[in-house]
C-alpha cells in the first residue's frame, strides 16, 4: 500500500498529451460483494467512516468513481458532462463537472479535487493545489471553475476548514506561502514566481469557490448510488407485504403455472391446461393456490432487490445459488412430478446461504416460491415428459 501523505487518485490509463478529456471511467465490481453486504455472520458491521478511511489506493478510486457515476452524473441538477481528467497532463484537474449546455451564458464547471491522502490535508497542500489551477486559468488553458471540491478519505484539518470558511485567510496564506509552498508544485519544467499580472489576478479572486468535501458528506451522497450497499452494507428494510395473485394467471408466471398443471394433470388422470380445467378435489387446488401464493411471496423479493437495493441482481444471484444447490434433487429420479416437486421445495427449505444480502428477508414461503421462479426462469421442470 502506498503511503506518501501527497497520493493523487491513480488512473490506470494515464494520459501523456497535453491536455486531453477522457470519458468517466466505469467503476470496476468490488470482489465478494456478497460478503460485503451486511457483513453477516461477520461479526459487527465497520462503521462507514472507518471503512472509507481504510480504503487502499484502489479501493478509494473505485468509491471516487462510484460517487462520480452515480451521484454526480445522476442526481446533481444541472449536470451536462462528468469528465474524468486524472493523470500527467491534468493541469490540476481530477474530475471536472459541467453545468449548462456548450455556448449559453449558463455555461460553467466544478472541480472535484480526488485524492487519497495518508492524512486530513492541511493549508500547505491545499493551497499548492489551488495554486495550479489559479496558474493554468490565468494562462487562459481554461477558466476558473466556479467551485472548487477537495474530495479526500481523512478530510481536512480544523486549521484548513477555518481558512476555507473565512476565504481572505486562505488568500493570504497562499500569498505568504507561495514560494515555499506553491512555486515549485505546479510544473516540474519551471518555478512559478507570483509577480506581475499574475499576482495581481490571485489578488483578486474570492476564494470562497474553495470547498471541502466532509467524509460523512461524501459518504451520504455515494448513499444515493446504487453502490453504496456493496460498499458500506445495507439498513435492515421493512419489506412491504407480498401482493396477492391476481384473478387471471399474469403473462410473467405462464411458463411455472404450465409446469404445475402438468404436475397436477399426472396427480388426477385428466388434462389440465388452465384453471378451469381444475379438478374438484382438495389437494390439487390447494397446490396450485399455494404454488401461486409462493410465487409472489418470492416476487416480493426480486421487487425488494429491484426498488430498494436498486439491484435486481441480487435475485437472480439467489436463483444461481438454489439452482445450484437443488440441481440433484430437481434432476433425480422420483416417483411422480409431484414427488420431485415436494422434494425439491423441501431441499429448498433447509438450503443454506449464508451472507446473502436477501438472506435476512426471506420467509419460508419465499424459498418455495423461489422453486416456481427456477420453473419460470430457468426452465426446470417436475413431470419426466417435460
Amino acid at each position: 500500500m502506498q503511503t506518501n501523505d501527497d497520493i493523487s487518485m491513480p488512473h490506470k490509463n494515464a494520459i501523456s498529451t497535453e491536455d486531453v478529456t477522457v470519458p468517466l471511467d466505469a467503476p470496476t465490481s468490488w470482489p465478494g460483494a456478497n460478503a460485503r453486504l451486511l457483513g453477516l455472520g461477520q461479526g459487527l458491521p465497520v462503521n462507514p467512516l472507518d471503512r472509507l478511511r481504510l480504503f487502499s489506493a484502489d479501493e478509494f478510486e473505485r468509491f471516487i468513481l462510484e460517487w462520480a457515476e452515480g451521484y454526480l452524473k445522476q442526481v446533481v441538477s444541472g449536470v451536462d458532462n462528468v469528465q474524468q481528467r486524472g493523470g500527467a497532463g491534468d493541469k490540476g484537474r481530477d474530475i471536472v463537472v459541467w453545468f449548462g449546455h456548450p455556448g449559453t451564458p449558463e455555461r460553467h464547471w466544478k472541480l472535484y479535487q480526488a485524492k487519497r491522502y495518508a492524512k486530513p490535508i492541511g493549508p500547505g497542500i491545499a493551497v499548492a493545489e489551488i495554486a495550479k489551477v489559479l496558474y493554468y486559468a490565468h494562462r487562459g488553458d481554461y477558466t476558473l471553475p466556479s467551485e472548487y471540491w477537495f474530495v479526500t478519505r481523512k478530510g481536512v484539518t480544523g486549521e484548513l476548514q477555518d481558512m476555507i470558511d473565512e476565504p481572505g485567510k486562505l488568500k493570504a496564506y497562499l500569498i505568504k506561502n507561495w514560494d515555499l509552498q506553491c512555486a515549485k508544485k505546479i510544473t516540474s519544467k519551471k518555478t512559478i514566481a507570483l509577480d506581475g499580472a499574475f499576482r495581481d489576478y490571485v489578488e483578486k479572486q474570492d476564494f470562497s469557490f474553495v470547498r471541502a468535501k466532509q467524509p460523512l458528506e461524501l459518504i451520504a451522497e455515494h448513499g444515493h448510488t446504487r453502490y453504496h450497499a456493496l460498499v458500506f452494507g445495507a439498513p435492515l428494510i421493512d419489506r412491504p407485504k407480498p401482493a396477492d395473485p391476481p384473478s387471471q394467471v399474469a403473462e410473467k408466471e405462464r411458463l411455472y403455472v404450465r409446469r404445475l398443471f402438468d404436475v397436477i394433470s399426472e396427480m388426477t388422470d385428466g388434462a389440465v391446461t388452465c384453471e378451469s380445467d381444475l379438478p374438484s378435489t382438495a389437494v390439487p387446488r390447494r397446490l396450485y393456490k399455494r404454488s401461486r401464493l409462493s410465487f409472489y411471496s418470492a416476487e416480493g423479493l426480486k421487487e425488494l432487490a429491484r426498488d430498494n437495493m436498486e439491484r435486481v441482481e441480487y435475485f437472480e444471484d439467489l436463483l444461481n445459488e438454489f439452482e445450484d444447490g437443488l440441481y440433484h434433487h430437481y434432476t433425480g429420479a422420483a416417483a411422480s412430478g409431484h414427488a420431485r416437486l415436494i422434494e425439491t421445495i423441501k431441499a429448498a427449505q433447509a438450503q443454506q446461504i449464508p451472507g446473502h444480502v436477501l438472506e435476512p428477508y426471506m420467509a419460508a414461503l419465499d424459498r418455495e416460491g423461489v422453486c416456481h421462479h427456477l420453473a419460470n426462469e430457468r426452465d426446470v421442470s417436475w413431470c419426466d415428459d417435460d
